[in-house]
Order: structure tokens, then C-alpha cells, then sequence
């Protein structure tokens, strides 16, 4: 990417200051201290001087000078041939920063917000107090004159018309929470016309104009707060593009963010100037690290493989070997020809923006993606400066974040976790007698996710994409210049594929982004028909996988699909537990030494509906022959489902004989190894995805994975495509798309082509529907209409009593809370009670406490986010119907249930630690889908 226009800062510095337009600005204040702080108030020139300057620094450190020119050049370029209105367009675009409170000259505002004793109140104001509306009106009216007194063309001036309303949107909303679809209200004065028409507003409006001493020819205030003028084809034809709306939101986030930035220096007296970037420096250090280093940890306990990969690369002539005898050695000689191979297809291709990664399970796939990350950041030196890592699960981000940090050789300020269970994590220590100081500069780096590697959900990442909320818009400008890996795209249904992989185009193309989508099942959604005016195609860096790798035996015979239960009709639970014995204890006299001692097993049996897993799980409960009977759902609080999963790693445990009942939170989101699996046949992926689970290190035989029926699947799945297609496989091809791994020809192939017929179908809502509403910067719509998980939950919290340890392996401690956690709960007086456990109804009567203390909002916001990850340890969420919340009432405490929780009061009537809801004393048949 290169530039095309001027350089931002050269536009900011031709820019006329506000005390050279406005007289007596030194008059006019932006802030006011807090009421503990004697410094001076903030003037408005020093305000918009260091939100300028704020803005400047976010666009240096993400390199968006290029991203802001190859918009606006896009966005030409979709009409006419009008490049020469470039650089005024991006003049549009800063300008709305240096504008932005502009209407702060408003006397009211002066009066009531900043007790500013230099000037009168003006009683009959239709704007009140307010000044963002002020501040659109000087801007659109400023630049309406500055248009129309250029030497551009009238078609090229009807263009800058409506850029500069666009434009304008932001400095309208930068004090509200969200942009909405009607962007015709704020444009039209609705708030600031309820007590006057919209010609006295404007004539009021004009004299604040005059005090800039801007010369404004009286007709263009015809053009300003007028819905005809606003919705004229001469004008709206120009808002039918993926780049204006990317433009507007761009606009929107550097525009809130350097305002908060700046007010947030001023209020603090505390500069920002760490904005998580990894420097030419850092990659060079992470670069070096993964090719010599011996151990990715100090404990020098886990070897660095990746340095044999690149030592190897640099042999003359080198061939990585892919044996096909299966063997422990030979996997691992596979993983490192997949890592050899990964390398060098990246090396061919370094300038594409689409990447596909597809690895069978068990070969590394997460080790590839860091691999062709270090490539991509290496290539790029410098250009490329932030990472992140999009999963389907909060349980693959934990796993994955230390597997990220090590491989890195990371420190705790270079990574963090976005989601809601990660609680608040610290980039600078605390010091003692700060006053917060420390933590309000950790809250703002969270904030803004300032880490150079950052890992979220899938729905936290495509929110960011398409957000209209302005708290998540702050982190678009982040995404500029980053690589973005996209893991398990599958786990979400068909229905939104063709807006996953728009959005991934659309923002690889204009934001410089490098994409890498991986899973071992992926569906190549770029074969999705979405009308795109350029084609983009993705880069294979595995080309040959499925003939190379997955049909290796050492990956694809790993286990074996056992249809023996598959068309089995009216399959009793009692008959599944007689043949899951049956096998268990067959297989547990088999030995594999250390990795899988004599007369012991660990089998898996997974269930679609939790409340049949609950059903089965009860057979168990007095088992003669299992030493453990675990149960993990949807219902499994936090630590408990730890403390399974810690239990299944333990290696001191290999020689029990354990049976884990689950449902599908087991797919894809929880690294195990166990020896034989039942489960009931859903999705054809979704049975690829638990297969993955069993016999992972291949060092053991004879792993089996049965399939049977039981549940209806239709009842989760009903509108997915791919279960009408899984339906529709016979069974010798459902058994061969299990043996080959290859599920695109009869499957996402299938898939896609059923979502390319839909949307061709008239009549139907199709994807060009939802591309109209970008398009045309609809932008409440374009999130509501596009969620990836389209159901409505409730979180509730269990006041329980949590161990403080979840268990130890060796010399390892897994704690429940983290240190700053732990810290916490001591400040605030919440000590263990018997039995090392902290009291779940203490946790929430903290919880309401902080709620109301009259805290400043930043130190609320801190505490609500320490406490976020606290209390995520006492929840669990459950669907939203009516019946379920009717009953669940008769379990609440409707008072507490106030503060975002449903505060579950008398769990104990329907609730157990180790086997969640008991579905049958709850009484609502809902609950069986979690």
C-alpha cells in the first residue's frame, strides 16, 4: 500500500488554528478538572490542539494514511473518474476531528458544563447546553462553502456535498453510544428543532458560525438540515459503497478514540504513548527467538521444535520426508514437513492478502498459523504490526494463550484475552498510593486492546467489523495492518458465510489486512457468490493436505468410524450403556505402556441435547466399572469444567478408567486424548471435530469412534444447510467423507451451492440485501442483521461456594482466580472460608456494592472488569424462552436479579457442582438443548 493523497499530518498543519478563526478563544474551556484536582481548566484550542495530535499519533502507529487513501481512491473510483477531489476528501475526513467540538462556543455550554463565569446564559436557546450538533452545523456549513466556491465541477461538487454530510455524522454522535440507520435525524436537527422550526434554529445556528469568522454564502444554509436536500438522487446516488461505509466508521473511530484519548491525558495527567504495535525491533527479537532458541519456556521444560524446522530449511535441496507407517516419530515427521511446506508456500505467494491453512487434526495447526504469522510479520518488516487470533470458544483462547505466548517467547504486556471471562488483565504493574493511577492507564489499554497480539471470539472479532456501538468501534483503526487468524470458520451456520467472507475481503482489500482461515474441516466460503468487483482468491498453504496429510495413515487411520449403530432405530439409552461397557472394558485390556496402561480406558460418549447427557450421566452415577464419571455441559461452571479437563491431562490419571458424558462444548474447544468415543450423529464436520479428541498423539490402536441416533438433530440444526445435506448422504458416502477427510465435494460443496441457489432465488432475503444496507450506511441494521448467534440467553449466577485451587498436577497449581483477581477479593474483604473456598453470595453482594458506590465512572468501569472475571467463575447461561424464564423466577432473588444476573437463590432445589441443571427439577423441557 502506498500513498496516493497528503499525508494527514500535512493536512493538519496547513490547518488554520482556533485562535487565529475565533476570537478570544482563550475564553472558551473543553474540561474541567475533578473536583480533588486544582490545575487549570482545558481550553478549547488545547483540547483540539492534543486530540489533533492524538489522532496523528494513531495514525502513524497503525500506518492508515495509505488505508485512508486507498478508500477514498475506491470510493472514486466506483463512480467517476474524480481523483483529483482526493485530497479534499481526505481534508473532509480530518477535518470532522478538528471540528469536532467546535460548537463548544455555545454560551449555555460555556455556562452550565464548564461553570465559566466569562459568559451569560442565554435562556431562549433551542440547543440548550448541547454542542455536537453545533459543532456539525460550523463544519457542514464551512465546508458547503468551500465546495462551492472551488474550481471543481458541478457533478464533482454534487459528490463533495454529500461526503461532507456523511462526514458530519460523527461529529453529530461522538457523545452518543451508536450510529443508527437513520442518519436523517441527526442531519436534520430532530433534538435541536422540538421547541423552535428548523429556519429559527438554523438562523440562531449562523452567529456561532459568524464568530469564526467564516463567510458563508446565505444559500448554502438552504442545503443544511433538509431532508429533501438530504434524500436528493443527486446526492444519495453516492452512498452505494462498501467504501464510504468504511470510510464513515474509520471516520467515527479515530474520531472518539483521540477525543477520549486527549480527555482522558488532560483529566489524568497522563500521556498515552504505548498503542500495543510490535516495532521493526520486537519482530526481530520474536523472529530470533522462534529460530534459535532451545526451549520456549524458563523452565527449560518444553522444547522448541520450530528451530529444527528452520534449521532444516537451510539445508541445500531440502525434501521434508512423509512417511506413511504409522508411528509417534513419524507424526511428528509430518508435523514438520507441514511446517516446512507451510513456510515455503508462504515464501512463493508473501504479498497476498487470503490465506487458507487446512491441517488434519493432531498435525499442529495452531503451530502452522504462528509459523506463517512470524513469516507474514518477518516479510513485512514493520509494516505489518499486530496479531489477532479469532476462535469459535473462550475455552480455545485460554488454551491457545499460553501455546501463543511461549512459541513467541511473549511477555504478559504483548498479549491479552478479549472476552468476557478473561477479566481485567494488567500491561502496567501497580504501584502503592497511585490512586489508581496505574489501573485507569490499564483500563485504557484494554480499552482500546493496545497489546501487539490480541485474542478474541469470532463474535467479538465480526462485531468490530461491523459494529455500530462506538465503545467496540474504537478498535477498527487496530485492525489496519494486522494479520487476522480465523480458526474453526465452520462453527457457525452457512446462513452467514457469504457476510463472513465479504467482510474479509472487503477489509483485506481496504484495510491491508492479512487473513488466515483455518480448521481441519473448512469450507471454502470464498466459492460463495457475493458479487465482489475484483476477485480474490486465497492462497492454499497446504495445496496438497488432503492427499499428503490427511489420508496419511498416521492421520487419517488414527481411528476408525464404527457404523455398526449408525441407521439403528429407537436405540435405548440403556442399550447404549450395555455397548458402551462393552467396548470400554474391551478396550481397557488393551496396553500401550505409559500413554495407555492395561485395564485402563478413557471414553467419551457425546449427546445434542444436555438434558439427555443428564439422563445418561445418571446411569453411571454407581458404576462399578468407571473410576470417574464426569459431566460437562453447557451448565458446567467454570471451574468445574478446569478441573475435568485438568484431570483428563494428568498423567497420574492414565491408569483409571474414566467415562466422560458431554455435549458438543467438547468439539473444537478442549484439548484431551481419549481412547474411544460414541456419538450422536449431527453434523458430518461436527462428527470430524470430535474425532479429533480420541487417540490425538496416535500412540495407542484400535481407536474407535461409533455413531449412533438418538436425538433429533433438526431441532438445533433445523435451518442449517448442512444437515439437510448430511441427511441426504448415503451412508457409504457419509463413511467415505469420514475416511477420505475430504468434505467438499459432496458436502460444502453441496452447502455452498444450496446458499449461491437461495441467493439467486427471488423473493428470498439473499446477501445482496444485506450488502445493500453497508452500502447504503445502514448502520444498526448491518450489525442487527448479521449475528452469529441469533438467541437470546440468560446468565445465571450460582452464589455457591468455589475452591480457591481447581487442582494440582506435579508441581502446577491452576488457581481459580488470577493473581489480580485474588488481589481483589482480598482488598475488598473477601477472604476463603472452610475449605479454601470463596463464598459465591459474597462475590455478588461486592458485585451490587461497587454497582453503587459513588465512584468516578473510569474507576467503576475498572472494578466492573476485575469483577467481570471473577464472577464468570459462579455462571452459566441457559436459552431465553418464555417457559424458561417463567420458571426460573420461582428460583430468583428478583431484587438482585437487577444488576445484568439472574441471581439464582435457591440453586440448591435444581442445581449440583458436578452435574449442573437437573433438568427434571428444573421442569422446563428447554433446558435439553444446551
Amino acid at each position: 500500500m502506498c500513498n496516493s493523497y497528503k499525508k494527514s499530518s500535512s493536512i493538519f498543519k496547513e490547518n488554520i488554528s482556533i485562535d487565529k478563526l475565533l476570537d478570544g478563544s482563550e475564553k472558551y474551556w473543553a474540561h474541567l478538572p475533578s473536583s480533588e484536582d486544582s490545575k487549570k481548566p482545558e481550553t478549547l484550542e488545547e483540547h483540539i490542539e492534543l486530540v489533533n495530535s492524538y489522532c496523528q499519533n494513531i495514525i502513524d502507529a497503525h500506518h492508515l494514511d495509505p488505508v485512508i487513501d486507498i478508500l477514498i481512491k475506491d470510493f472514486l473510483d466506483e463512480f467517476y473518474e474524480l481523483n483529483d477531489c482526493g485530497n479534499y476528501l481526505k481534508k473532509l475526513f480530518l477535518d470532522t476531528v478538528i471540528y469536532h467540538d467546535y460548537g463548544k462556543i455555545n454560551e449555555n455550554f460555556q455556562v452550565d458544563k464548564m461553570k465559566n463565569t466569562s459568559f451569560n446564559k442565554i435562556k431562549s436557546s433551542p440547543i440548550s447546553s448541547r454542542h455536537s450538533s453545533l459543532g456539525g452545523f460550523i463544519y457542514l456549513a464551512q465546508h458547503f462553502q468551500e465546495i462551492q466556491t472551488s474550481k471543481f465541477s458541478q457533478l464533482e461538487k454534487t459528490m463533495l456535498f454529500s461526503v461532507t454530510w456523511y462526514f458530519s455524522y460523527s461529529i453529530f454522535k461522538h457523545h452518543g453510544f451508536q450510529l443508527h440507520d437513520d442518519i436523517e435525524q441527526s442531519l436534520c436537527f430532530l433534538k435541536d428543532t422540538e421547541t423552535v422550526n428548523i429556519a429559527e434554529l438554523k438562523s440562531f445556528m449562523q452567529s456561532y458560525v459568524r464568530h469564526y469568522n467564516f463567510d458563508i454564502i446565505p444559500k448554502l444554509y438552504d442545503l443544511i438540515g433538509t431532508s429533501k436536500a438530504l434524500n436528493h438522487p443527486g446526492f444519495t446516488k453516492y452512498q452505494h459503497s462498501f467504501s464510504l461505509y468504511a470510510l464513515c466508521r474509520l471516520n467515527f473511530s479515530l474520531l472518539t478514540a483521540s477525543d477520549y484519548l486527549a480527555t482522558h491525558e488532560y483529566m489524568n495527567t497522563s500521556k498515552i504513548d504505548d498503542f500495543g504495535i510490535l516495532s521493526k525491533k520486537k519482530i526481530e527479537e520474536i523472529v530470533q527467538f522462534v529460530k534459535t532458541s532451545d526451549f520456549l519456556d524458563k523452565a527449560q521444560s518444553e522444547e522448541n521444535y520450530n528451530k529444527d524446522v528452520y534449521k532444516k530449511m537451510q539445508q541445500p535441496n531440502y525434501v521434508p520426508e512423509k512417511p506413511t507407517e504409522i508411528s509417534a516419530n513419524n507424526l511428528n515427521k509430518l508435523r514438520q514437513a507441514m511446517a516446512v511446506e507451510t513456510i515455503q508456500n508462504f515464501r512463493k505467494k508473501p504479498n497476498e492478502n487470503l490465506y487458507y491453512l487446512e491441517a488434519p487434526t493432531g498435525g499442529g495447526k495452531t503451530n502452522l498459523s504462528l509459523l506463517t504469522v512470524l513469516e507474514i510479520l518477518e516479510a513485512n518488516k514493520g509494516k505489518i504490526n499486530k496479531v489477532f487470533y479469532v476462535f469459535p470458544f473462550t475455552t480455545l483462547i485460554t488454551q491457545s494463550f499460553k501455546n501463543v505466548k511461549n512459541t513467541f517467547g511473549l511477555n504478559d504486556e504483548d498479549v491479552v484475552q478479549l472476552h468476557s471471562k478473561a477479566g481485567f488483565q494488567e500491561k502496567f504493574p501497580e504501584k502503592e498510593d497511585d490512586d489508581y493511577g496505574n489501573k485507569k492507564m490499564n483500563y485504557i489499554q484494554h480499552l482500546f486492546a493496545n497489546f501487539p497480539f490480541s485474542l478474541l471470539t469470532h463474535i467479538k472479532f465480526f462485531d468490530i467489523l461491523k459494529t455500530n456501538e462506538k465503545e467496540t468501534n474504537y478498535l477498527l483503526h487496530r485492525l489496519a495492518n494486522s494479520v487476522v487468524v480465523i480458526d474453526e470458520v465452520q462453527s457457525y451456520p452457512p446462513k452467514h458465510w457469504d457476510k463472513i467472507v465479504y467482510f474479509i475481503k472487503k477489509y483485506a482489500q481496504s484495510f491491508n489486512i492479512k487473513f488466515i482461515v483455518m480448521s481441519a474441516t473448512l469450507p471454502k466460503i470464498d466459492k460463495l457468490k457475493i458479487g465482489q468487483d475484483r476477485k480474490q482468491d486465497f492462497t492454499y498453504l497446504l495445496p496438497n493436505s488432503k492427499k499428503d496429510y490427511f489420508q496419511n495413515p498416521n492421520f487419517g487411520a488414527r481411528i476408525v468410524f464404527d457404523f455398526e449403530l449408525f441407521e439403528k432405530k429407537d436405540l435405548s439409552l440403556d442399550q447404549l450403556k450395555e455397548k458402551l461397557l462393552e467396548e470400554s472394558k474391551k478396550y481397557a485390556l488393551k496396553e500401550f505402556g505409559v500413554i495407555k496402561p492395561s485395564n485402563s480406558v478413557f471414553t467419551i460418549i457425546e449427546f445434542i441435547f444436555k438434558k439427555t447427557a443428564s439422563e445418561f450421566f445418571q446411569l453411571f452415577k454407581s458404576s462399578e466399572f468407571f473410576d470417574e464419571v464426569f459431566l460437562l455441559s453447557g451448565t458446567i461452571l467454570e471451574p468445574r469444567r478446569r478441573y475435568i479437563i485438568n484431570y483428563l491431562k494428568d498423567k497420574s490419571n492414565r491408569n483409571k478408567r474414566v467415562l466422560l458424558v458431554t455435549t458438543q462444548v467438547v468439539e473444537a474447544g478442549v484439548d484431551i486424548d481419549m481412547d474411544i468415543g460414541f456419538k450422536d450423529r449431527s453434523l458430518i464436520d461436527s462428527d470430524e471435530q470430535l474425532a479429533g479428541r480420541i487417540n490425538r498423539n496416535i500412540k495407542k490402536q484400535d481407536c474407535k469412534l461409533f455413531l449412533f441416533k438418538y436425538d433429533k438433530a433438526g431441532f438445533i440444526y433445523g435451518k442449517d444447510e448442512r444437515l439437510k445435506i448430511s441427511r441426504k448422504l448415503k451412508p457409504e458416502e457419509y463413511r467415505g467423507i469420514l475416511k477420505n477427510k475430504d468434505f467438499d465435494a459432496l458436502y460444502y460443496d453441496s452447502v455452498i451451492g444450496l446458499r449461491n441457489k437461495q441467493n439467486e432465488t427471488p423473493y428470498l432475503k439473499k446477501f445482496n440485501d444485506y450488502k445493500n444496507l453497508v452500502e447504503t450506511l445502514k448502520f444498526k441494521s448491518v450489525k442487527d442483521n448479521f449475528k452469529l448467534i441469533d438467541q437470546e440467553n440468560i446468565s445465571c449466577f450460582i452464589p455457591l461456594n468455589i475452591p480457591v485451587i481447581i487442582s494440582k498436577i506435579g508441581n502446577d497449581i491452576d488457581y481459580t482466580f488470577t493473581k489480580s483477581e485474588w488481589d481483589f477479593l482480598m482488598e475488598n474483604g473477601i477472604e476463603p472460608i472452610e475449605g479454601n473456598k470463596i463464598n459465591g453470595e459474597a462475590v455478588f453482594k461486592l458485585y451490587i456494592n461497587l454497582i453503587e458506590q459513588n465512584e468516578s465512572f473510569i474507576n467503576k468501569k475498572i472494578n466492573h472488569k476485575i469483577l467481570q472475571g471473577i464472577l464468570s467463575n459462579f455462571i452459566f447461561s441457559i436459552f431465553a424462552s418464555e417457559k424458561i424464564k417463567t420458571e426460573i423466577v420461582k428460583f430468583s432473588d428478583e431484587e438482585r436479579s437487577d444488576y445484568g444476573y439472574k441471581y439464582i437463590q435457591d440453586w440448591n432445589q435444581f442445581y449440583d457442582f458436578e452435574a449442573g441443571m437437573n433438568d427434571e427439577d428444573f421442569g422446563a423441557v428447554e433446558t435439553q438443548f444446551l
